[in-house]
Parts: structure tokens; C-alpha cells; sequence
């Protein structure tokens, strides 16, 4: 009985680790972006979850209406990404979707069947606090000591994005982690250790922050706070405020006059001798925020702690203070009219703001970077097809035929537009009804004593669903499994058995216990659930393994390996692709033709296989120039389809397959 005991404490204080686990696991993984880390974080989900329901006899005892509805929407949500393959160009793209919301999903359903306690939620905030600023202390010594951690040459070191590989990612990783900081060193009632933690970590966080560059985070950070504030309302913010803010600040201000440090090669001498500085000075101001913080926890928290105000006072003061909020940006807008409008006109400006040889320039420029383009081509594509959208995972096809300019972008910086042009109003409504709920259901939790914790929770989400609307957070897994973590344990209902302490985890709810050979049949679905994203990671290797020997010039491994990774998975263009450029090098032109062929009837509105197809009906003697001619159609501004389109087109038959060859040979990647 007592091992049965400590099993279950053991096997729940792991999966109180998880998400931070997971979230720092995607963080060194490029945040998730690319398919192998996706897949094998959702591997792990699903085996986590299989082995829950299979060793507890109430697996599902955070079950209640808000899970269900949640749960269900991402899971409806995760379907309709599925079988848009069938209407897609792009099967292969839908698929790798369809992992993207499964990990969502699985991370939602996992988290929110544990059952929900407010000393799991503080035990899962304080260990993902304690992760992200590990992360972000790590982010922040690349640029300030970068002997100490040196990055590799193919990470842009411009703006920080180590270990994320996306800076605004990153900037919104670091939001998080004000957020949570800034509410344990405000919470008078957590231990004393923890508010002088909390405080202590500001100041990186905030240098950490500042060195993205990304006006987004910072916008959704102040949007954050404010919100958790005025709701929150915790007792000691008074201290944090005298001890982070001036920390804070100092830091800010030094890194910002580190003007070496805000240029496109700040490992420059000059800018590692202003990192030393920067680094020395933030160090400094962490330990005497922490200290403060420390100081002030005995000396004011105490006394603040021992005033109760009756709940018609505290209902005054909340109305009060989101009345003064609310008179101060009406007549800030009106008073800032003129400079609002002319901010707005910049706005609509596509260029990159700010300018290159002072990044701290883009802080005050409100241009919208191409946003505006990218956002018009996801509207025009939803009223092509508004009911289901084009498929998912095709923006960036659709994107490529109507730039105007020759930046390539693969998404469309705004999660809503992006699912309208890809799912239509279906896929749209299910994301919302998923969002919504996990907000609604916090901010209903963000009342009474633990008020706090639950703001600091909705401030997090808040941040992440505005940023959302004008980035690509949702193709990064290192800051949404956050979310959806969350998201689930804030929509579960508490065991029944239990307040506080935990108590009995087989006891749970009486509807949430499950005879074993039912949990058994619902283990194995849930290790099902895991094969699809097992088949991209078994097949994702493969193909880089293949590209690997390409780049190298090993032609006939990088058959051998792309078609293995065709074996795994059939559906991937890119295997095809690279077994016919192979072949092409081996001399095997008809080879080459079927394979590229392949390619393009598994993505036929992708300009590089009809492009790729042009160059292997050359080189075998057919006629290119109908493909040459498609793939510049689909990317009009791709300067390879324009070459090749002259080249072809200047040709006479018998020079197609020379310069074919020529073409071929020039490129090393693909």
C-alpha cells in the first residue's frame, strides 16, 4: 500500500515537470519548428498518457463539461487538419499540420485529466518559471559573453534567437517568464525564497527581452502585466515594485547603451567588451533585486498581509482601478490623436522598420515589416474556399504566386488569418471555441483568495493568443505546449476527494473510475495516437540523413536514404525530390524524370518541383519549357524559375540537356 503510494507521488510529481521538460526540450530544438522535435514531443504525450490510464484506476478525473469542450474543439480541430489532405495540393503539408494540433491536443487532454489543485498549478508554474529562465540566461550569455557559449554560424545573430532560432519566439518565451517571475515576487504568500527568486530574475529576463528586439513581445508583455495587476491585485506589489523595478530598469538602461551589442555583428571586440560590462551590471542588479526583495518581504509583507479588505471593498477597488485604466486610454487617445494617426500611417509602411546598423532604431518604428501583404494573401485565399479553406500547411505556396517583393516567408504571421485561409470559417470557429474556453475558464477561476495565481495564468495565455494574431506562435511548440498545458489543467474540475494536499489519486472522481480492461483498451488508443507522428520522425531522419549525403555529393547514399524515407512515408515530396536530382548526377535522366514527376503530383502547386521537373526532362532530352514555364506561374519573383525559364527558352533542343547538367550541378542544396 505504501509503494502503491509513493509510485503515484513519484509518477505525479513527474508530470508536474513536464511541460518545463518539454518546453525546454523544444527550446534547444529550434523551438519545435521542424518536424522530428513536433513529432517526438507528441511521441512522448501519447505514451505518457497511455501509461496513466493504464496505471490509474481514475485516469480521467479532471473530466468535466469545460474539458470536454475544449478538448474536443482541438481535437475536432486536429480532424479537419487531417482530412484537408483530401482537398489540399499538398497532402504531406496536412499531415505535418495534423502533428502540430495531436501534440496540442494531447498535451491539453493529458494535463487536463489529472485533475486540477492549486498546489499542482503552483508547483507547474514555479518549475516552468525556473525553465524559462535557465533558457533565457542561456539566451542572454550568447550575446554578452559569447566565448562563454558560443552559437553556431547558421543561427542570425542580429537579434537574439538562441536557442529558439526565432527571436520574437523567444521574445514571447521571455514574457512568460516576466509574467510568472513578476507574480512570484508580488504573491506575499508564497515563501519567502520565492519572491526573492522571482525578483531576482527580472532583470535578465528583462535584458534578455530587450536584446530580441521583437516590438510584439514587448507590447504583449505590457499588455501582460497590466492585466495580471489590475486583476491579480496582489498584496505584494508594493515590494516587488520598490526592489525589480529599479533593478530593472538599470539593467535595461545599461544594455540599451551597449550600441554594439544592437548591430548586425555584435561579437565584434568593442561589443564583447560592452557584453562584460552589460553581463557584470545585470548580475549585479539581479542579486540586489533578490536581496531587496528578501529585505522587504520580512519588513512590509508581513504588515500587508495582515489586512483583509471586506469583499464589497475589494469589488470597489477592482471597479475602481479598471475604470481609471479605462479613462486613461480614452483620453490618452484623444489627447495622442494626431500622433496615434501618424504612428498608424507608418504602420501601414512593408518595410523592416528601424533600420540595420542600430537595431534599437526598430524599437520605435511601427512599420508592419510585410505583415499587410502576408495578411491580404490569406484573406483573398479564405474567399477563394471560405467554408474549409485551401488545406492546411499550403500558405506558403499561395503566398509564393502573389508577393510582391522576393522575401520569402513560409507563414502567414497571424494564427486567425492563416487558419481562415487554410480550414476556412470551420477550422477558425473550433480554434476559437478552444481558445476562448481555456480564457473564459481562467479569468471565471481569477477570483477569491488565490486570485493571483490564476491572473498569472490568464495574463500568460492572454499574451500568447494577442502575439498569435501577428506572428507564427503556433508553429513554434516551445511557447504553445505552454499554452495548451496550461489551458487543459485550467479547465479540469478538482479530484473529489482531495483539496489541497492531493490526497488519493485512486479515490478521484466515482465517474472518472475505470475498470482495467477498459483503461487498457483506451491505453492502446492512446499508443496509436502516437504512430503518425512516429512515421514523420522515422521518415523525417531518413530525409535528413539524405539531404546530409547530398550536400556532401554522395548521390547513391542519398537515394539509398531518401528512399527509405519514401518506405516509412510515401506522401513526402521532398524524398522524391532528392532522389531525382541524385539520379540526375548518376546519369540516370529517365530515373530522375519519374521521380521528380512524383514530387510534383504530391505538391503540384510548388514552383520548386515543376521547377526541379523542367531541369530532368532537359537533361533527358524533353521538352522543359511547359514546367519552366508553371514554375515561374506559381513564383513569379523566384530568380532560379527565371533563369531557367531564359536559359530554356534561348536554347535550341540539343543544348536542353547541357545546360540542364550546368543548372544542376550548381546546386548543392535543396
Amino acid at each position: 500500500m505504501m509503494s502503491s503510494m509513493l509510485d503515484r507521488r513519484v509518477s505525479g510529481v513527474a508530470l508536474l515537470l513536464l511541460p518545463a521538460g518539454l518546453m525546454a526540450y523544444l527550446a534547444f530544438n529550434a523551438g519545435g519548428y521542424f518536424p522530428t522535435a513536433a513529432a517526438f514531443a507528441a511521441m512522448v504525450l501519447a505514451v505518457v498518457l497511455a501509461l496513466r490510464v493504464a496505471g490509474s484506476t481514475a485516469p480521467f478525473e479532471g473530466w468535466n463539461p469545460w474539458l470536454v469542450v475544449g478538448s474536443v474543439a482541438v481535437a475536432l480541430l486536429g480532424l479537419l487538419t487531417l482530412l484537408s489532405a483530401a482537398w489540399s495540393h499538398a497532402p504531406e503539408s496536412a499531415l505535418l499540420a495534423f502533428d502540430l494540433v495531436l501534440l496540442y491536443a494531447l498535451a491539453m487532454v493529458l494535463f487536463g485529466a489529472i485533475g486540477h489543485t492549486r498546489v499542482r498549478l503552483v508547483w507547474i508554474l514555479r518549475v516552468l518559471a525556473a525553465a524559462i529562465f535557465v533558457v533565457c540566461g542561456i539566451a542572454l550569455i550568447t550575446r554578452l559573453l559569447p566565448h562563454v557559449w558560443p552559437t553556431s554560424a547558421n543561427i542570425a545573430n542580429n537579434r537574439l534567437s538562441y536557442p529558439v532560432t526565432y527571436w520574437n519566439v523567444l521574445g514571447l518565451l521571455v514574457v512568460f517568464g516576466i509574467l510568472l517571475c513578476a507574480h512570484f515576487a508580488s504573491q506575499a504568500a508564497e515563501p519567502l525564497i520565492s519572491r526573492a527568486a522571482g525578483a531576482a530574475a527580472l532583470p535578465v529576463l528583462a535584458s534578455t527581452l530587450y536584446f530580441t528586439f521583437s516590438r510584439g513581445s514587448i507590447g504583449v508583455c505590457m499588455i501582460g502585466l497590466v492585466v495580471y495587476v489590475l486583476v491579480a491585485r496582489p498584496r505584494g506589489l508594493l515590494s516587488a515594485l520598490l526592489t525589480a523595478v529599479p533593478a530593472t530598469a538599470i539593467a535595461l538602461k545599461v544594455a540599451y547603451d551597449a550600441n554594439l551589442l544592437a548591430t548586425l555583428d555584435p561579437t565584434t571586440v568593442g561589443a564583447v567588451q560592452q557584453g562584460h560590462h552589460v553581463a557584470i551590471v545585470v548580475a549585479i542588479c539581479a542579486v540586489a533585486a533578490g536581496f531587496a526583495r528578501a529585505v522587504l518581504g520580512i519588513a512590509l509583507d508581513r504588515p500587508l498581509r495582515r489586512i483583509r479588505l471586506k469583499p464589497a471593498t475589494a469589488k470597489r477597488t477592482s471597479r475602481i482601478g479598471w475604470s481609471v485604466l479605462a479613462a486613461a486610454a480614452v483620453i490618452a487617445a484623444v489627447a495622442l490623436s494626431g500622433k496615434i494617426s501618424h504612428e498608424y500611417h507608418l504602420f501601414l509602411k512593408p518595410a523592416a522598420p528601424g533600420n540595420t546598423s542600430d537595431l534599437r532604431s526598430r524599437l520605435t518604428d511601427p512599420g508592419n515589416n510585410g505583415r499587410i501583404v502576408l495578411w491580404k494573401v490569406a484573406w483573398h485565399e479564405f474567399n477563394a474556399k471560405p467554408l474549409l479553406g485551401q488545406g492546411a500547411g499550403t500558405f506558403q505556396d499561395s503566398y509564393l504566386q502573389h508577393r510582391t517583393t522576393t522575401e520569402y516567408v513560409v507563414n502567414a504571421h497571424s494564427l486567425y488569418l492563416e487558419t481562415l485561409d487554410t480550414l476556412g470559417i470551420v477550422g477558425l470557429v473550433l480554434l476559437l471555441v478552444a481558445i476562448l474556453s481555456v480564457l473564459i475558464r481562467t479569468a471565471i477561476r481569477a477570483r477569491g483568495p488565490d486570485r493571483p495565481l490564476y491572473a498569472a495564468v490568464f495574463a500568460l495565455i492572454l499574451a500568447w493568443a494577442v502575439e498569435s494574431g501577428v506572428d507564427w506562435d503556433w508553429q513554434m511548440p516551445v511557447v504553445t505546449i505552454v499554452v495548451f498545458a496550461l489551458g487543459g489543467f485550467m479547465l479540469a474540475r478538482a479530484p473529489a476527494t482531495t483539496a489541497e494536499s492531493g490526497g488519493s489519486e485512486a479515490a478521484g472522481h466515482p465517474s472518472a473510475l475505470l475498470s482495467s480492461p477498459f483503461r487498457t483498451a483506451i491505453g492502446v488508443v492512446c499508443l496509436l495516437l502516437a504512430v503518425a507522428p512516429a512515421y514523420v520522425w522515422l521518415s523525417q531522419r531518413k530525409l535528413n540523413q539524405a539531404d546530409t549525403a547530398f550536400g556532401n555529393g554522395n548521390w547513391r547514399v542519398a537515394t539509398d536514404d531518401a528512399l527509405s524515407s519514401v518506405s516509412i512515408l510515401g506522401i513526402r515530396p521532398e524524398a522524391y525530390e532528392l532522389i531525382a536530382y541524385s539520379d540526375l548526377h548518376r546519369d540516370m535522366p529517365g530515373l530522375a524524370i519519374r521521380a521528380m514527376r512524383k514530387a510534383v503530383s504530391l505538391d503540384r502547386n510548388n514552383w520548386n518541383y515543376a521547377y526541379g521537373l523542367a531541369l530532368m526532362e532537359a537533361a533527358g532530352g524533353l521538352n522543359p519549357l511547359p514546367e519552366a514555364r508553371r514554375a515561374l506561374t506559381l513564383d513569379p519573383r523566384e530568380q532560379l524559375a527565371q533563369v531557367e525559364w531564359e536559359t530554356f527558352k534561348g536554347d535550341t533542343p540539343p543544348e536542353w540537356p547541357g545546360d540542364a547538367k550546368t543548372i544542376a550541378d550548381a546546386l548543392t542544396s535543396l
